[in-house]
């Protein structure tokens, strides 16, 4: 009895259901005294179900790497979206990265780039540091002709009908509506990044898409997670919660998609994330689109397989933080060979980025 209770215990830790956890320790831990009560062996039984809960939390575990001094641009009051630049980070020497960033609702249609100085390449182990290694902002962008009622999210998009020119695209996606709207630009090649003393940038490029995406059935639904998938060139947006769950949409190949009317998403599966009441606040797919990481407030952070993310019946790992982070933003940082660091920026005046390790 005890062996099927403990089987059940494994699959729990295995789709994070933790209070699934909880009721199955206890059933366990009643199974075993039972069960063994007569022959002596409770101890053994019961000490080897909590070693084995101790391993398999521990592989769930994060720390913060890094934690940088607060970004002191106050044009950056509530920073929302977060993206990892491919087109200006120093990815062979890792001398310093690029992360573009910009304002939840109510600023205009703008972005931003942060330079982190001395700190792109992979980190050696995972003991956290406190850093003062320079992070400046050293570009303002303004999207021309953008509205910008409430952007949630940003996302890179390599456009191969294009020259394989790298654009971000914002997410007009905030607040409870049928239809939201996303812009899509060329990133701007920066001519001062790779020097820390020069004064900040200010730039105007115009966008090359204008993308109206309604939800299916007049459904109507509040999201903060914009993704490109790579391999498909296609939008995803993870709604937040709506019936203690939120959803995947996804859009037809951004090249197929109407410039003039609104285009409908298809609804894939629900997105369940454990330990949080809000849904994702904001997420990233890798370069390679292997894998997908979501984000909430809180202590953890959700993972998964390009496989698990459009499989209905799969859940994600549920990776702890080691501390309460209450960022929105969140960016996966790809030039970590096994894709598994990640970058966070919270919000209000005197942002500040962490590193996390994923393991």
């Amino acid at each position: 009895m005890w062996r099927r209770e403990l089987d059940e215990f494994v699959r729990a830790v295995k789709t994070s259901k933790r209070k699934r956890m909880e009721t199955t320790i206890q059933r366990v831990s009643l199974c075993s005294i039972k069960s063994f009560h007569v022959n002596g062996r409770v101890f053994f039984h019961l000490l080897l179900v909590f070693v084995l809960a101790f391993c398999l939390f521990g592989t769930f575990s994060s720390e913060a790497l890094r934690r940088y001094s607060p970004i002191e641009d106050r044009n950056i009051r509530e920073a929302s979206g977060l993206v990892k630049s491919k087109l200006n980070s120093d990815v062979k020497t890792h001398k310093h990265a690029i992360f573009w960033t910009h304002n939840d609702s109510g600023d205009r249609a703008r972005v931003f780039a942060i330079r982190v100085d001395g700190d792109g390449a992979p980190a050696s182990s995972n003991n956290v540091e406190e850093t003062a290694a320079a992070v400046s902002v050293v570009a303002e962008v303004t999207i021309l002709n953008a509205g910008a009622r409430d952007w949630e999210d940003l996302a890179l998009w390599q456009d191969r009908d294009d020259g394989m020119k790298q654009k971000l695209c914002a997410g007009d996606i905030g607040s409870y509506r049928g239809e939201v709207v996303i812009y899509c630009f060329p990133e701007p090649k920066l001519s001062n990044y790779k020097n820390v003393s020069t004064k900040k940038e200010y730039l105007k490029v115009s966008f090359t898409e204008k993308i109206r995406l309604r939800y299916p059935s007049n459904e109507k639904h509040d999201a903060e997670t914009l993704l490109v998938d790579p391999h498909t060139a296609q939008f995803l947006i993870v709604t937040k919660k709506n019936n203690n769950k939120g959803g995947l949409y996804v859009s037809e190949p951004i090249r197929s998609l109407s410039r003039s009317t609104s285009n409908e998403l298809k609804f894939i599966r629900k997105i369940k994330l454990y330990g949080t009441s809000s849904g994702a606040t904001g997420g990233d797919i890798s370069w390679s689109g292997k894998k997908i990481v979501l984000k909430s407030y809180g202590r953890y952070v959700y993972e998964y397989t390009r496989q698990s993310f459009f499989d209905p019946n799969r859940d994600p790992n549920v990776r702890g933080l080691g501390e309460w982070d209450p960022s929105e933003a969140l960016a996966l940082d790809n030039d970590v060979p096994d894709e598994n660091e990640i970058w966070t920026l919270n919000e209000g005046s005197g942002s500040s980025l962490k590193r996390y390790r994923l393991r």
